[in-house]
């Protein structure tokens, strides 16, 4: 009789384990609205405490370290508040940090849709007819701040006036803005 009891509890125990990390991950989905909202709360985070984001980005298994989250009160804390994300993290933390800096470079024009790809779109068809501009702008994406450089180039400022969503968006990240174009143009 013990030995059936002990081989049902090997049996449960086994099917116990085999199961664990696809419940985990029916948990997280990482295209779901919820996963968005917590990428972008941890971009907001890494933005707001960047001696940590350097760290985690220099080595994401850090993460799983105790005396590191010890250290770094807010980012455990974060943790604590975020428990699906931060399960994921811990479970993967190299490809929750890689999939950070796709949202990062990506997820910010999620937020608004197909607006945010027609704009996109008709700033990929202005920088196909001003190549000299797209050149400079992929080499240097923060000439856009620049009065001087806007003023060699009145069809740039003309449409960064018509439109200001975007023009809001290159300025604030000019690099990962145009990393974003230039995927654009290629998926076209």
């Amino acid at each position: 009789m013990k030995r059936i009891h002990l081989f049902l509890a090997l049996v449960l125990a086994t099917l116990t384990l085999g199961l664990a990390p696809s419940a985990r991950a029916q948990r997280w989905d990482w295209n779901s609205e919820a996963a968005g909202a917590q990428f972008r709360s941890f971009d907001v985070f890494l933005n707001d405490h960047p001696k940590i984001a350097k760290k985690l980005w220099d080595k994401p298994q850090r993460v799983n370290d105790p005396g590191f989250l010890n250290g770094n009160k807010e980012l455990k804390q974060w943790l604590e508040d975020h428990p699906l994300a931060a399960q994921a993290f811990h479970d993967d933390p190299v490809g929750f940090m890689e999939r950070e800096g796709h949202f990062r470079s990506y997820g910010v024009v999620s937020e608004v849709g197909g607006e945010w790809r027609d704009e996109l779109a008709r700033f990929d068809g202005f920088l196909d007819v001003h190549p000299d501009i797209r050149h400079d702008l992929l080499r240097k994406p923060e000439l856009v701040d620049r009065g001087s450089y806007l003023d060699r180039h009145p069809d740039l400022r003309e449409f960064l006036y018509r439109h200001p969503g975007l023009r809001e968006d290159l300025q604030e990240h000019p690099r990962e803005f145009m990393e974003h174009e230039a995927h654009f143009g290629r998926s076209m």
